[in-house]
Parts: C-alpha cells; structure tokens; sequence
C-alpha cells in the first residue's frame, strides 16, 4: 500500500484567534480517519500546523524574523515550543492505541524553508509518523526561525518512497475557491498556470499562508499522483481519495 502524506491545516485544528485553543472534535475525526486509513494497511505521516498555539505568539515575539537586535526571544521561543508541544500531544492522544513514532522538528532539523537540513531518513519505518510546524535552529545570524509545516510536506512527499497520497486538510472551504467571498466556485482540478483565490493574514499567520501551501503543492504533484487540498471538517473526503481517487476538493496536477 501507497505512502499517505496529510497535512492537517493549523486552522482546521484549532481557534487561530483564540491563544492556545484547540478544537478537539476536529481532532477526534481526523485521528479516526488515519485509523480507517491504517487499517487498510498504509503507512501515513501526519503534518500538523500550529495555528493558535504558534502563531500567535510567534507573531508576538517576531520569531519568523529570526534574532533580532535589542529583542529578548528567548522567552517566546520556549513560551511557542511548549505550546506547540502540548497541541502535538493532544494529537498524540487522539491517535490511541495506534503507536505513532513523534518528530519534533526542533531534534532533526536545522534551518528553515524547503532545504532545511534534516535526516528525513527516520520516517521510513513503517506505521504512523507526526510531525508539525515549529521553532528551529538556524545558522548565524538567524540562529533561530519557523519551520513551516508545508516545508516538511514538501520535503516528505518528495523524498520518502511510494508516496500515493498527499493531502492538505485545512478548514473553511471545500477546496481552492475561485473567490475568497461567498461568490467562489470550487475549482475541482488545479495547476500552476491557473488564477485562485485565497487570503493570507499577515497579522496572524508566521508562514506564507494558502500561497505557500500551492507553491509546496505544485511542486509535489511533479513527483507524486494524487495531491488534494480538501475540508478537513468532512474527513470522508479523505478516505474517499484513497479509496476511489476522487471526491469533493482541489486535485493539484502537474503542467
């Protein structure tokens, strides 16, 4: 069986504008969804973003800008990494009696973007993999950045081997819209010489927002066939992708 990547968007697992808010539903059927899709036999690394749990915060402290003169961050590093631990465990938690093996890209990685510098080597082992967005050591004179969730998901689908499957899960929208507003239509098949629609809030979001995430999706749906931006809320969908190669969202196809 096939390698299955999933993105579980920040958003979709959490308030992004209430500190430190989980939506433990949303997390409850998206862990039975990876149980449904393990026991037909795939291995599956999970990717979850940070939403209020490291936005925020990260913000706050203008971690995605690296050290800055006259600025103590020390504090809001270890204030964001604890923060992201605790949501990563309240993940951990909801995939029991599965055995998930974590990754704290804090341990393994070292820069940031997509050739950050990292042994990708130890998600081979077979079962469930997580991982998620964090603050990570850089080189001088950054010393320190945020990893962004659609980096690892880059760097994952490209580099492990028989990935089948990759797909974001985010929240608020079926798929990519041809509009932010309410007059949007779905746009069921995507690709780079395409327009859409997506919002990015600067005052929240630490990383490149949906943009970055098309950008990392393109470039994914060169190596791997089935690339999906989907609902996270309507977790069928994603079994539906895996088990029919089909469903309601945005498929990402290479030009």
């Amino acid at each position: 069986m096939g390698r299955i990547i999933m993105k579980w968007g920040g958003g979709l697992i959490s308030d992004k504008s209430s500190l430190c808010t989980a939506d433990n539903e949303r997390i409850r059927l998206l862990a039975d969804c990876v149980k449904t899709l393990s026991e037909m036999g795939h291995d599956i690394v999970i990717v979850h973003g940070a939403g209020s749990f490291g936005h925020i915060r990260a913000r706050e402290y203008r971690l995605n800008e690296g050290n800055i003169d006259g600025l103590d961050q020390a504090e809001g590093i270890n204030i964001v990494r604890s923060d992201m631990d605790d949501l990563h465990n309240l993940v951990i938690r909801a995939l029991h009696p599965l055995s998930v093996t974590s990754h704290r890209p804090r341990d393994f990685v070292v820069n940031t973007g997509p050739d950050f510098q990292g042994h990708i080597e130890r998600f081979l082992l077979p079962g469930i993999h997580i991982t998620f967005g964090d603050v990570v050591d850089c080189d001088e004179p950054l010393d320190f950045g945020i990893l962004s969730g659609d980096d690892l998901m880059l760097r994952l689908s490209t580099e492990l081997p028989d990935v089948s499957h990759a797909i974001f899960a985010m929240g608020g929208a079926p798929g990519l819209m041809t509009s932010a507003d309410s007059s949007g239509e779905l746009i069921p098949l995507w690709n780079n010489n395409m327009p859409f629609s997506g919002h990015h809030s600067q005052n929240v979001d630490v990383t490149g927002g949906i943009f970055l995430k098309m950008d990392r999706a393109d470039v994914i749906s060169q190596f791997v066939d089935h690339v999906w931006l989907v609902d996270g809320e309507h977790t069928t969908r994603i079994v539906e992708i895996v088990e029919h190669g089909h469903t309601i969202g945005t498929r990402i196809v290479s030009t």
